[in-house]
Protein backbone atom coordinates (compact mmCIF):
# COMPACT_ATOMS: atom_id res chain seq x y z
CA UNK A 1 0.00 0.00 0.00
CA UNK A 2 1.34 3.39 -1.02
CA UNK A 3 0.57 6.88 0.70
CA UNK A 4 -2.50 8.68 -0.57
CA UNK A 5 -1.07 12.16 -1.79
CA UNK A 6 -3.76 15.60 -1.32
CA UNK A 7 -2.13 18.53 -2.82
CA UNK A 8 -3.13 21.99 -1.96
CA UNK A 9 -3.81 24.41 -4.81
CA UNK A 10 -0.80 26.32 -4.59
CA UNK A 11 1.69 23.38 -4.48
CA UNK A 12 -0.29 22.44 -7.20
CA UNK A 13 0.72 25.81 -9.34
CA UNK A 14 4.21 25.50 -8.16
CA UNK A 15 4.65 21.83 -9.09
CA UNK A 16 2.95 22.59 -12.71
CA UNK A 17 5.43 25.15 -13.20
CA UNK A 18 8.75 23.05 -12.04
CA UNK A 19 7.82 20.38 -14.58
CA UNK A 20 7.07 22.10 -17.53
CA UNK A 21 11.25 22.80 -17.14
CA UNK A 22 13.82 19.85 -17.50
CA UNK A 23 16.68 20.09 -14.74
CA UNK A 24 17.20 19.48 -11.42
CA UNK A 25 14.31 21.25 -9.87
CA UNK A 26 12.31 18.80 -11.53
CA UNK A 27 14.06 15.77 -10.51
CA UNK A 28 14.30 16.67 -7.17
CA UNK A 29 10.68 17.43 -6.83
CA UNK A 30 9.39 14.01 -8.64
CA UNK A 31 12.16 12.03 -6.65
CA UNK A 32 10.67 13.64 -3.27
CA UNK A 33 7.52 12.79 -4.48
CA UNK A 34 7.74 9.44 -4.90
CA UNK A 35 9.64 8.98 -1.60
CA UNK A 36 6.61 10.38 0.09
CA UNK A 37 4.57 8.30 -2.43
CA UNK A 38 6.42 5.25 -1.24
CA UNK A 39 6.03 5.43 2.69
CA UNK A 40 3.83 2.62 4.57
CA UNK A 41 2.16 4.90 6.64
CA UNK A 42 2.73 8.33 8.41
CA UNK A 43 6.11 9.07 9.82
CA UNK A 44 7.29 8.38 13.33
CA UNK A 45 10.66 9.19 13.36
CA UNK A 46 12.99 11.28 11.55
CA UNK A 47 15.19 10.12 8.36
CA UNK A 48 17.40 12.25 6.34
CA UNK A 49 14.62 12.66 3.86
CA UNK A 50 12.28 13.34 5.85
CA UNK A 51 12.28 15.80 9.08
CA UNK A 52 9.55 17.43 11.16
CA UNK A 53 9.57 21.61 10.93
CA UNK A 54 11.07 22.84 13.95
CA UNK A 55 9.48 25.96 13.30
CA UNK A 56 5.85 24.98 13.20
CA UNK A 57 3.44 25.58 16.28
CA UNK A 58 -0.02 24.61 15.48
CA UNK A 59 0.30 21.13 12.98
CA UNK A 60 2.79 18.72 13.31
CA UNK A 61 4.47 19.52 9.42
CA UNK A 62 7.44 17.84 8.16
CA UNK A 63 9.74 18.58 5.35
CA UNK A 64 10.58 16.39 2.65
CA UNK A 65 14.59 17.79 1.29
CA UNK A 66 17.23 16.03 -0.92
CA UNK A 67 20.75 15.43 -0.63
CA UNK A 68 23.26 18.48 -1.28
CA UNK A 69 22.95 19.79 -4.45
CA UNK A 70 24.78 22.94 -5.08
CA UNK A 71 22.47 24.30 -7.71
CA UNK A 72 19.18 23.44 -6.25
CA UNK A 73 17.52 22.89 -2.41
CA UNK A 74 13.51 21.74 -3.37
CA UNK A 75 12.09 21.34 -0.23
CA UNK A 76 8.02 20.05 -0.11
CA UNK A 77 6.14 20.63 3.49
CA UNK A 78 3.56 18.47 4.33
CA UNK A 79 1.23 16.95 6.85
CA UNK A 80 -0.33 13.78 7.59
CA UNK A 81 -3.90 13.62 8.57
CA UNK A 82 -3.71 10.41 9.11
CA UNK A 83 -1.80 7.05 8.85
CA UNK A 84 -2.57 7.02 5.41
CA UNK A 85 -3.01 10.36 3.57
CA UNK A 86 -0.30 12.88 3.06
CA UNK A 87 -1.24 16.83 2.21
CA UNK A 88 1.45 17.38 0.50
CA UNK A 89 3.04 20.04 -0.16
CA UNK A 90 1.51 22.56 1.23
CA UNK A 91 4.68 24.46 -0.08
CA UNK A 92 7.08 23.29 -2.51
CA UNK A 93 9.88 25.48 -2.77
CA UNK A 94 13.35 26.01 -3.72
CA UNK A 95 15.57 27.72 -0.95
CA UNK A 96 18.70 27.54 -2.47
CA UNK A 97 19.25 31.22 -2.76
CA UNK A 98 17.65 32.22 0.73
CA UNK A 99 18.52 30.14 3.32
CA UNK A 100 16.65 28.28 6.40
CA UNK A 101 14.86 32.00 6.31
CA UNK A 102 12.97 30.52 3.97
CA UNK A 103 11.24 28.61 6.76
CA UNK A 104 10.01 31.41 8.26
CA UNK A 105 7.78 32.57 5.80
CA UNK A 106 6.76 28.43 4.54
CA UNK A 107 5.86 27.39 7.55
CA UNK A 108 3.11 29.75 8.63
CA UNK A 109 1.49 29.58 4.65
CA UNK A 110 2.01 25.45 5.77
CA UNK A 111 -0.18 25.64 8.92
CA UNK A 112 -2.46 28.07 7.24
CA UNK A 113 -3.11 25.26 3.91
CA UNK A 114 -3.23 22.50 6.96
CA UNK A 115 -6.14 24.90 8.34
CA UNK A 116 -8.04 25.50 5.06
CA UNK A 117 -7.69 21.41 4.07
CA UNK A 118 -9.28 20.60 7.01
CA UNK A 119 -11.76 23.09 6.91
CA UNK A 120 -12.98 21.74 3.65
CA UNK A 121 -13.28 18.27 4.57
CA UNK A 122 -14.86 18.86 7.75
CA UNK A 123 -17.71 20.77 5.58
CA UNK A 124 -17.49 17.38 3.23
CA UNK A 125 -18.57 15.31 5.69
CA UNK A 126 -22.31 14.99 6.16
Amino acid sequence: MSMRIEASREFGVWLSQIQKKEGPARTWALALLGYLRGLPESPTEETATLKRVRQARRHEVWRLAHRFDPDVAIRILCWFPDRDTAVVALVGGDKVRIGDVWYDSATPRAEAAVDQWQREHTEEQP
